[in-house]
């Protein structure tokens, strides 16, 4: 008798404590999740020369927060809202200025009063706030504006072929502000036009290619973005759209290159025959003269048909020219040659053309020994950017009289 009733106290006693100990975990969990809130002063300089009002809170247990500031007139603005916090101590800085609702990236500075700033905690659907008073002061509620922001061409096709493939961007600043214009994606996606910068109250312009690094960024609808900030904290955003259509990194090849005959009298004609392929993924533009056309030694592709084959950026030919050239223009590859049309993706086209030889081997005895030869070589030219392919297919050329 006397063992079992010692085991029937220890199981009360052991039942007493779990009971005990569950009753402390619940009267914890059912606490205040908002353990303090305070401000690191009662008054904020809204100019932009002082420094924010610092708003320290701390809790005890995961909760959702919403600080919001209320007017005089018992105008609310919501600076966070329902935002989840895990246990511990938190700040935010409070600068007299708030989002502007529609568009929370957009700020303004709030006139001079006394305002709340009311801290809202929910945790286990019980709410607690606190709310404590601030004054703002020497508020600067002019906030800059980004006017007329205008876009041209709305539409760009970053594909190098010089036709749209820069887009004119131009907009007006009312007030001195620090300015920052970028690209936005759909996705989110940031590209800066340039550094965020001081500006004075003025007229701006700006350009983009529709590349990142060079690399034209895929096709689609995309923002222009210009956000213009104060020393006071206000900040005004303009947007504008902009089309990327018909992107892409043009590419090409020469397959071959043929010079023939490659013994002939001065005043006879070297043929010429260039095999090119589109390995890109956009068309490749190109001008005149087209296949066929045989040059003057003497002239090059910028004298002929009164200048109107001068370079063109975008467009593509085909060249030839050797060291020592006596063409008229000092251009390199001074004979050339378009495609005949222009080149789509994957196609291959043999330019022919010519040049007739009407100088003679060198025959200036300050340049040493008579030559008689010359050595031809061809070249891809993406005009107004590069030379595609250099120097390719070299050729000694015999000439006799």
């Amino acid at each position: 008798m006397l063992v079992r009733s010692l085991w029937r106290t220890r199981r009360r006693s052991a039942l007493a404590l779990a009971t005990l100990a569950v009753s402390l975990a619940f009267g914890c969990a059912s606490g205040p999740a908002l353990r303090s809130a305070s401000l690191s002063a009662s008054r904020v300089d809204a100019s932009g020369a002082g420094s924010p009002v610092v708003l320290q809170y701390s809790l005890a247990r995961p909760a959702t927060v919403s600080i919001d500031v209320v007017g005089p007139g018992g105008q609310r603005y919501p600076l966070r809202h329902d935002e989840p916090r895990a246990p511990g101590d938190y700040e935010y800085a409070f600068d007299g200025t708030y989002p502007l609702p529609d568009d929370p990236e957009q700020r303004r500075t709030l006139p001079d009063g006394t305002y709340q700033l009311v801290v809202a905690v929910t945790a286990d659907g019980a709410v607690r706030s606190e709310v404590l008073p601030v004054q703002v002061e020497r508020a600067d509620v002019t906030a800059p504006s980004v006017d007329n922001l205008a876009v041209y061409p709305p539409a760009i096709s970053p594909n190098f072929d010089g036709v749209d493939d820069v887009a004119q961007i131009s907009y007006r600043l009312t007030k001195q502000a620090r300015v920052y214009a970028y690209v936005q994606s759909v996705d989110g996606m940031r590209l800066p036009l340039g550094p965020r910068e001081l500006q004075a109250p003025g007229e701006y312009r700006l350009e983009w290619d529709g590349t990142r690094n060079e690399v034209p960024l895929p096709d689609g609808s995309y923002q222009i973005v210009v956000e213009a900030s104060d020393n006071a904290g206000n900040v005004a955003l303009a947007r504008a759209p902009i089309q990327l259509q018909a992107g892409g990194q043009p590419d090409a090849r020469v397959l071959r290159v043929d010079f023939s005959p490659r013994q002939l009298m001065v005043g006879g004609v070297v043929n010429v025959a260039i095999t090119v392929k589109n390995i890109g993924a956009t068309v490749l533009r190109t001008q005149g003269p087209d296949p066929g056309y045989v040059y003057d030694s003497y002239d090059s592709f910028s004298s002929i048909a009164d200048h109107r084959f001068a370079d063109k950026a975008g467009l593509w030919r085909v060249g030839v020219d050797w060291a020592g050239s006596p063409a008229a223009a000092a251009s390199k590859y001074a004979y050339r040659w378009g495609f005949g049309h222009d080149l789509q993706p994957g196609e291959e086209v043999v330019v022919r053309g010519g040049i007739r030889m009407l100088h003679g081997p060198d025959q200036d005895p300050a340049r040493g020994p008579r030559q008689n030869r010359i050595f031809l070589y061809a070249g891809l030219i993406h005009e107004g950017f590069d030379f595609q392919e250099d120097k390719i297919g070299g050729t000694w050329i015999e000439l006799g009289y």
